[in-house]
């Protein structure tokens, strides 16, 4: 199955999903065309922009994520992703536990090297600066797969 469609999931959808969102985004610059990526929160802080850390990490990368704001996930979005990208193994079991279409194609983002990516929300910017080498890492593995597909 192509992926056209990837949906970030982290809890408050304010600092790892529109990270990773927004780090997808720019490697895929080239390939928008046929891919769309959006974020959400499983306990969104719904209308909140991404968090000010969040926002200073990846505007030194030259990723600008300011327009994000904070969208709670629906059946709508999970329904429309061809890959859904979760934080954490709890989200994972979670997210599958509640929207049944999200079995078979939500896994980790830290998946092929089976590494979780914690939440650095109330934490220095080290932590944020650790999540993003973390996101870094694992668009490593899932780059050749999302564009071979």
């Amino acid at each position: 199955m192509a992926v056209k469609s990837i949906l970030m999931v982290c809890r408050g959808n304010i600092c790892r999903s529109p990270m990773a969102e927004g780090f997808f985004l720019h490697q895929l610059k080239e390939h928008r065309s046929i891919l769309s990526i959006r974020s959400a929160g499983l306990n969104a802080l719904v209308d909140r922009p991404a968090d000010a850390n969040a926002l200073a990490i990846m505007q030194q990368r030259g990723i600008d994520i300011s327009a994000h704001r904070a969208s709670q996930i629906t059946y709508d979005f999970v329904q429309k992703a061809d890959l859904v990208l979760v934080m954490t193994q709890s989200q994972l079991q979670t997210l599958t536990r509640q929207f049944v279409t999200a079995k078979g194609k939500t896994f980790m983002l830290g998946h092929w090297q089976q590494f979780e990516i914690e939440d650095p929300y109330t934490q220095p910017s080290a932590a944020f600066e650790y999540t993003y080498r973390q996101i870094e890492l694992a668009w490593q593995d899932w780059k050749t797969r999302i564009l071979s597909c």
